[in-house]
């Protein structure tokens, strides 16, 4: 059913106006002042962009990996469905559209800044390919995953971001058959953050319950899982790397190290705000440790011991 166009943009003014009170009622939880955040947001993304440039060779890949997760968190099967109940089709591929250009948007204005053409022409292609992609759909037979159903991160997340993983491989094939070893070590990244993701969202309360084990067992099994898990996605490419690329292996054992510490922080994040979601002061502190790998060896002590005070409230 075509809509005039003034019922259109009605349409996607409701829908933006929504989003930006939920975005307040959010911060309003956190128990911040929304201006705050208006402020101190592109502050800290400017200050990590960068940080990050500033401190490897990999930083352009790095960046348009991270804008493509954030991509992926628009295009999960239930809210899309949702969207495609209430809307017509032709509000809802605008809202699309709108989504994923205001998503890049940020990147685009740095990549800009920093002269790099052919990274923010990706970024809008990037845009524009996920603007159909579905994930999550459920279907009479699931995609098989080299993990197990428990726990349920990684088979959940490797489904969801099959596409994302499928490109890295792809980033690696193209680096090795260039000989650049700068972007297929940057692949490495790109998995570590792929993975790290998959613990954005908490699981509930029963599934936590029902483990008859302590606090600090409980979160010790979580990281050895989600160690074992990463290991799986990430060995290929390590050894790839490797092989083409043997005077790089200090740099490799580097990123592998930093991205082993970075899921833990992650795992552990999860169960210190577990069943909330992570807070804008957490998240600082874990955006902050990703630019900063040191800091890790103060963050994830920090977290094991707001997770494990937590969690004994539950097991």
């Amino acid at each position: 059913m075509d809509y005039p166009r003034n019922h259109l943009m009605t349409a996607l003014s409701y829908f933006f106006r929504l989003q930006v009170k939920r975005m307040r009622r959010t911060i309003s939880d956190w128990g911040l002042n929304p201006w705050l955040i208006y402020i101190g947001a592109p502050l800290l993304f400017a200050g990590g962009s960068i940080a990050l440039f500033s401190r490897t060779t990999y930083a352009n890949w790095i960046y348009v990996g991270i804008a493509a997760i954030a991509l992926v968190q628009l295009s999960g099967s239930v809210r899309l469905g949702f969207l495609q109940q209430v809307f017509d089709q032709q509000t809802y591929w605008r809202i699309r559209m709108l989504e994923n250009t205001l998503m890049v948007m940020p990147f685009m204005v740095f990549l800009l800044y920093r002269g790099e053409a052919w990274f923010i022409l990706g970024l809008l292609v990037l845009a524009v390919i996920t603007l159909p992609l579905r994930l999550g759909s459920k279907g009479s037979t699931p995609l098989p995953t080299p993990f197990s159903n428990r726990p349920f991160e990684f088979a959940v997340g490797f489904r969801n971001s099959v596409g994302l993983l499928f490109i890295a491989y792809v980033l690696m094939i193209v680096g090795i058959s260039v000989g650049n070893g700068h972007l297929s070590i940057a692949t490495l990244l790109l998995v570590v953050l792929v993975c790290s993701n998959y613990y954005a969202w908490s699981e509930p309360l029963l599934y936590v319950w029902i483990y008859q084990l302590t606090p600090q067992a409980f979160l010790w099994l979580k990281v050895r899982i989600a160690f074992g898990h990463l290991t799986v996605v990430l060995l290929p490419l390590v050894l790839a790397v490797a092989c083409f690329f043997p005077g790089d292996w200090l740099i490799v054992l580097a990123i592998v190290a930093m991205g082993y510490g970075y899921l833990a922080l992650v795992v552990l994040a999860k169960y210190a705000a577990f069943p909330r979601g992570v807070s804008f002061l957490q998240g600082i502190i874990m955006a902050v440790s990703l630019m900063f790998p040191p800091l890790l060896l103060v963050s994830v002590p920090y977290f094991f011991r707001q997770a494990k005070n937590n969690i004994s409230l539950i097991l």
